[in-house]
């Protein structure tokens, strides 16, 4: 079986997006999958279009081959591409792909965002309409879709109807994943919380009110990581320590030996949080500070992560912590990078020989 290019395309820039790419890459390249990758702009696209890069592959491989077939990892997140998320040329690039390369091209949208969504005096409340029609449009295009929510998964199954594959994974961490949970016994009584400076500004802005309820678990120290400055904090109580960025193996011993990791994030949107995801994996106990909502993607609140907002404690015992630990990490399991990256290998159409084979 000929083996199509793979290519993953994604907006300039750093990012969650652009780490969620950069694991499947290096998870590819362990199983000896080669991929390629497209930093794709308004302004790139100009210069060379996105058929154009894609044929650049086929012609300078070793043996080119005129009849080449290709699989687009498309991953989607409007602002990404546009600075109000109208990324039309986005569309057009891909249509013209399409319609040159035809049945030699397969395209596969990752939505890690479909469109933003607000009160009427925010912009996102006027531009949402036309966000969600280039969502629908690429939506359609696509012979394969991904998403990392059920909401995401629900409104893209109503644009596209049964005929097209619809996968809803909850991401997995791209910090990285330890193979065996380390227990709860003997961890720290620290709160980490990491991410970009908004991630951890708005989990921390939310922390105040709840400053006793940790202190009554010991907690007494929060450890912000991660690139910018330090977040403004003015509660009495807990100290907090600003560790600046760290690289993946000090953030995952951090993670290893932390009771539990900060988060601010609606249930329903968990599934997307690769922050969540790696506080499960590592075996860190969750504490949400954000509002309580209904559950979604599997997730439970008092079982799988703490909603202050909601429970208004904290395990208080050695076991419950470790249940709510292995709680989280069994339902992590199957959003593994291993298992992801082997799944979107069949989407793209990778023979069965070159996919990814660790579980």
């Amino acid at each position: 079986m000929t083996r199509p290019v793979l290519i993953q395309i994604v907006p300039p820039g750093q990012g969650g997006v652009r780490d969620y790419l950069e694991c499947l890459k290096s998870q590819w390249t362990q199983a000896g999958i080669e991929s390629h990758v497209i930093e794709l702009s308004q302004a790139s696209v100009a210069s060379q279009s996105l058929l154009d890069r894609v044929l650049t592959w086929a012609d300078n491989s070793v043996r080119p081959d005129p009849q080449a077939t290709f699989s687009l990892l498309i991953h989607f997140s409007g602002y990404g591409y546009e600075r109000r998320g109208l990324c039309f040329w986005l569309l057009r690039e891909v249509e013209q792909a399409k319609a040159r390369l035809g049945d030699r091209l397969r395209v596969v949208t990752m939505f890690h965002e479909l469109f933003a969504s607000g009160p009427p005096w925010g912009s996102a409340f006027w531009l949402s309409p036309l966000q969600a029609r280039i969502a629908r449009r690429l939506a359609r295009m696509s012979d394969a879709i991904w998403t990392n929510t059920e909401l995401h998964g629900r409104w893209l199954r109503e644009q596209v109807g049964p005929s097209t594959p619809i996968t809803v994974q909850p991401v997995f961490s791209t910090v990285g994943e330890p193979e065996h949970r380390a227990p709860t016994s003997g961890r720290e009584p620290s709160l980490v919380v990491f991410g970009s400076p908004s991630t951890r500004r708005r989990a921390l802005d939310a922390l105040p009110p709840c400053v006793e309820a940790l202190k009554r678990q010991g907690i007494s120290e929060i450890l912000e990581v991660g690139s910018g400055e330090a977040s403004p904090w003015t509660a009495a109580g807990l100290k907090p320590r600003f560790m600046g960025r760290m690289e993946q193996p000090d953030l995952r011993a951090l993670l290893e030996r932390s009771a539990y990791g900060l988060i601010e994030y609606p249930p329903k949107y968990l599934g997307k949080s690769t922050v969540f995801a790696a506080y499960a994996a590592h075996g860190c106990v969750s504490i949400n500070v954000a509002h309580a909502a209904d559950d979604s993607d599997g997730l439970q609140a008092g079982k799988h992560f703490v909603s202050l907002s909601r429970d208004a404690a904290i395990p208080n015992s050695e076991h419950s912590r470790e249940a709510m630990a292995t709680a989280a990490r069994a339902w992590y399991e199957p959003n593994s990078l291993p298992r992801q990256a082997k799944a979107f290998a069949v989407s793209c159409g990778i023979p069965p020989t070159q996919r990814p084979d660790r579980d």
